[in-house]
């Protein structure tokens, strides 16, 4: 496939997978603030042992987690996209701002699962019941597997970057591209000052401070103490 072709295909999946982030970060904080409205609630009636109103919140805890599997699968395939790029990547100048974005929405992805990650933890220490607990376990272990997944995909599409953007030793330089800074690129001679051009006046030697007496420099008198 086209290198260019394919870091476009990669661009617009890599944004999917940002939207898909969103939109898990804002299903995660619900979940989270229910979570320690629930905690509350049983630490105000912990001794009466008052049922939770909330009685979905073990239904959408696992809905959620459902979620986070469907897109372990949809961004499962990001790093292998990234590994054929990087070993086939060939200096074009087309190129470049689409690697660019594709690095860019890396990072995005990145970081928002690295969120994630937190915010799950956050929601597991606030969860109080046992199968609640149990079940928002399990949503961290598999939080912490999405963020080594994608721990990995800023520096592939860096050096992805960097192939698409550095021309080799050796390969030809395409028609109409800037010459090279170094052997064989025109050296410009520095413009002439102009102006009035200021010299320096040469040095006075310092003569001694006194009398000459015999060879030897005498200093004067000290001056007398003030009046009282």
């Amino acid at each position: 496939m086209e290198q260019g072709k394919a870091l476009r295909q990669l661009e617009g999946k890599l944004s999917m997978v940002g939207d898909h982030v969103s939109v898990l970060s804002g299903k995660l904080e619900d979940l989270l603030f229910r979570a320690q409205r629930i905690a509350h609630s049983l630490k105000e009636d912990g001794k009466s042992k008052v049922k939770v109103a909330d009685t979905m919140f073990g239904y959408d805890l696992q809905t959620f987690r459902r979620d986070v599997r469907a897109f372990g699968q949809e961004a499962g395939g990001l790093s292998s996209v990234l590994g054929s790029l990087e070993h086939g990547a060939a200096y074009d100048e087309s190129s470049v701002m689409h690697a660019q974005a594709v690095m860019r929405l890396a990072d995005r992805a990145h970081k928002g699962v690295s969120a994630l990650l937190d915010k799950a933890v956050l929601a597991h220490q606030h969860i109080r019941e046992a199968e609640h607990k149990v079940e928002a376990w399990y949503m961290v272990q598999e939080m912490e597997s999405l963020a080594q997944m994608t721990q990995v995909l800023p520096g592939m599409a860096n050096k992805v970057l960097l192939g698409v953007s550095s021309r080799k030793e050796g390969e030809p330089v395409p028609a109409g591209a800037p010459a090279p800074s170094g052997v064989g690129a025109p050296v410009y001679a520095p413009a002439s000052v102009s102006g009035p051009v200021l010299q320096r006046k040469a040095a006075v030697p310092l003569r001694p401070i006194g009398r000459m007496v015999q060879g030897s420099v005498v200093p004067f008198p000290p001056a007398p103490p003030p009046r009282p």
